[in-house]
């Protein structure tokens, strides 16, 4: 093993820490956890202007109060971390993220989305380049999907042709009775339009339908892919429980994957129908899970290895996070009022 590699957290409530609580979560399930479980990282201070949030931090990690910061850019000249982890609140990405660049910290880890409006992110894009040509900074984007094995494991058997051509990805983000659609989207929508990137390659919004502020009405997007490929993605409010699920049609066979879900179908002869063919269940089980996924640790070791080797290809670019807006901002600003 290397020398440890030190890391700081900003934003110490619950994306940066507290999910670790959670007793239902696969772990680790926050960036200080990914931090503590990594075998050559090391938590060596956070930061938040919230003291209440940076003393339950403290005790959770067992920090010395000299290692907690109220001040972010007082923290990062005190401690100089080798990946600092922005966990803050949206409104303070970007601000953060420049903060970070101009101190030159080798590795930021952003939380999504890169940007509190579409208008904002573009704005950093520019420094983020900047630092990234003159081999200053390299930015990750914790759009954790695209590092969880199940994920992967999906992409693979697209690419591999083995269940045929894709042609449809049908996508279910639910979060609860009265959220609007816009705000569904903006924040939990970055990760299911971004990993329908990293699965199924470019796609563009083709148009939307409903009031995206609406705490009652459907919201429905409509997307284009490459080739046959068409793209749904139902974002309405009214449900008491949360979704977060895709569904992959192919000629050959079908991919549901999610929260709880991980099925692969085959096209078989039918066992029902003569001279037919059906879908068999060929890995995974309805109602159960994939399993151990390792999305919080797989991102932590990108960014370790982007840390140990600066000229590595990023796996979740600051320009992933970027597109993943263009997506939402497009179906947002575009929608359709239903009749």
């Amino acid at each position: 093993m290397g020398k440890m590699i030190r890391c700081a957290v900003i934003g110490t409530g619950r994306i940066g820490s507290s999910l670790e609580t959670d007793r239902l979560r696969e772990k680790p399930a926050s960036h200080a956890g990914a931090i503590s479980r990594g075998q050559d990282t090391v938590l060596v201070a956070g930061a938040d202007p919230d003291a209440d949030n940076l003393a339950a931090f403290g005790r959770q990690w067992r920090l010395p109060a000299s290692a907690l910061f109220r001040d972010s850019g007082e923290m990062l000249d005190a401690v100089k971390p080798d990946i600092a982890h922005i966990a803050a609140d949206t409104e303070s990405h970007v601000p953060l993220l420049l903060l970070a660049l101009e101190r030159k910290v080798p590795v930021i880890v952003l939380e999504k989305p890169v940007g509190s409006t579409l208008a904002e992110a573009h704005s950093a894009l520019e420094a983020v380049e900047r630092a990234e040509k003159a081999g200053t900074s390299r930015v990750v984007v914790n759009h954790e999907r695209r590092f969880a094995a199940d994920y992967r494991r999906a992409r693979e058997y697209i690419r591999s042709g083995e269940l045929g051509e894709l042609l449809s990805a049908n996508g279910i983000l639910h979060m609860g009775m009265t959220k609007p659609p816009a705000q569904v989207l903006w924040h939990d929508g970055t990760h299911l339009v971004d990993v329908l990137s990293f699965l199924i390659g470019p796609w563009d919004v083709t148009g939307s339908i409903g009031d995206p502020e609406s705490t009652t009405d459907g919201f429905l997007v409509l997307g284009k892919g490459t080739g046959p490929v068409s793209v749904t993605i139902d974002a309405s409010p009214g449900r008491d429980h949360l979704a977060f699920e895709l569904d992959l049609g192919l000629s050959r066979g079908r991919i549901r994957v999610g929260n709880g879900i991980w099925e692969i179908w085959r096209s078989e002869p039918s066992r029902y129908y003569e001279n037919f063919r059906s879908l068999a269940l060929i890995e995974g089980k309805p109602g159960r899970g994939f399993g151990k996924t390792g999305y919080f640790s797989g991102m932590m070791a990108h960014a370790v290895a982007l840390f140990r080797n600066p000229a590595l290809p990023g796996e979740s670019t600051f320009r992933d996070g970027l597109r993943a807006l263009e997506l939402l901002d497009a179906a947002i600003s575009g929608a359709t009022p239903k009749d």
